[in-house]
């Protein structure tokens, strides 16, 4: 595999089904899969967020095979000119893009996993939006499923230039070639446990799913052995403008959060906000985050006037109530983990006390109950999923890792 010159949440499927399974046969896949996406991110938890692992674990639990629908992803309507893609579930998992149609141009914020994902969302653009050519493409942070896609704006035919935080573009410059070797070299083994899993069952149809799974995969390190990832060819610090006669894109850094880097994508004129993954649907990914310094990061955002979020997983947000519960959350479970250590109780100890049903922001306005339905949890056709209980306590374990960076 050639690695990038130099230089990773997620998605939602609404009409996926499960192959029959055994009771406690999707806790199994959930701990192989978990152990596969430590490898995918880097090490312990090193960029796997919990609601990648969360939605991992039900992802993998639900058939792909057998739809003939072979879209990526669905196309949703903001604004006049705002579209939000929300992808749909993957072997490798796909981020969400938000897409503005200009007076001659797009921009697209996000680019997916791999290069054949963004590819078909920039055809499913042109055949469902617009025929406009796609002139930006914006990385919102440095992690593969958001930034993997961008070879595939470079070879589309026109001019296009890729636009980050120069943090981004630096992260991408240090961590992208060491992640995607792990994460193509993991692969065999993930593999051979699936087909171990379609030997062992009596299903057709798991034996289909497993099938299906190995294809991705399959496909996947096809894809990536001679992968040579496109770095931001414009970069900024704190703010750039992207204007234009239909409304203007404005690109800020609010400070650390989800990595060093997170930019948000602002449309004063559409009231539309893309956030990458600084905050979307699922428990926050704080494996490269800023636990202390993200709150107020999300507060500095809420003080412009916008009304849509899309966020770079799960579903698009009508207003603000999931982005103030994910803040309050990582806000509280901050605390708790700072007086924990000062009171020298262990990882254990931690995992144990700090649950779902003693966070006051897991309570308000149905967080735990939101969180847990985006993420696949409570599902009766999914079989015994662990509680949401098990992602808190992942959470747990990358707050105390990263509290006191700064």
């Amino acid at each position: 595999m050639c690695a990038p010159k130099t230089g990773h949440s997620h998605s939602h499927a609404a009409h996926a089904t499960q192959p029959p399974q055994h009771h406690g046969t999707i806790a199994h896949a959930r701990t192989t899969r978990r152990d596969f996406l430590r490898v995918l991110m880097g090490g312990t938890l090193a960029g796997a967020s919990v609601m990648e692992l969360a939605f991992h674990r039900a992802a993998w639990a639900r058939a792909a095979a057998g739809s003939a629908d072979a879209k990526l992803f669905d196309l949703h309507q903001a604004a006049d000119g705002v579209f939000f893609a929300q992808a749909r579930v993957q072997a490798m998992i796909n981020c969400n893009a938000a897409i503005f149609v200009r007076s001659k141009d797009v921009v697209v914020v996000d680019a997916h996993s791999k290069p054949s994902a963004a590819a078909a969302l920039l055809a499913q653009i042109k055949r469902e939006i617009t025929t406009k050519p796609v002139r930006y493409v914006v990385n919102t942070h440095f992690h593969w499923d958001h930034t993997l896609g961008n070879p595939a704006y470079a070879n589309a035919g026109g001019p296009v230039d890729f636009v980050a935080t120069a943090a981004t573009k630096q992260l991408m410059t240090d961590l992208a070639e060491k992640r995607l070797k792990e994460s193509v070299d993991a692969i065999p083994a993930e593999m051979e446990k699936l087909r171990k899993r379609a030997e062992q069952s009596g299903s057709a149809e798991e034996k289909a799913w497993c099938a299906d799974q190995i294809r991705q995969l399959q496909a996947y390190v096809a894809e990536m052995k001679n992968y040579r990832l496109e770095l931001p060819t414009i970069t900024f610090d704190q703010s750039h403008v992207l204007a234009d006669p239909a409304f203007d894109l404005h690109l800020e850094f609010h400070g650390n959060a989800h990595t060093a880097g997170d930019l948000f994508v602002l449309c004063p004129q559409q009231r539309a906000l893309a956030t990458g993954d600084a905050s979307h649907c699922w428990l926050p990914n704080i494996g490269d985050g800023y636990p202390r310094a993200w709150p107020g990061t999300i507060d500095a955002i809420k003080k412009a006037d916008f009304k849509y979020v899309l966020g770079g997983h799960g579903p698009m947000q009508p207003d603000r109530t999931v982005m103030t519960s994910q803040r309050n959350y990582i806000e509280e479970l901050t605390e708790r983990v700072e007086a924990a250590k000062q009171a020298g109780q262990t990882l254990a100890e931690m995992q144990k006390r700090i649950t779902v049903a003693s966070l006051k922001s897991m309570q308000s306005n149905g967080y735990a109950e939101f969180v847990s339905r985006t993420s696949g949890e409570g599902n009766p056709h999914w079989g015994a999923l662990p509680p949401l209980q098990n992602d808190v306590s992942e959470n747990v374990e990358q707050v105390l890792t990263n509290l006191d960076k700064a």
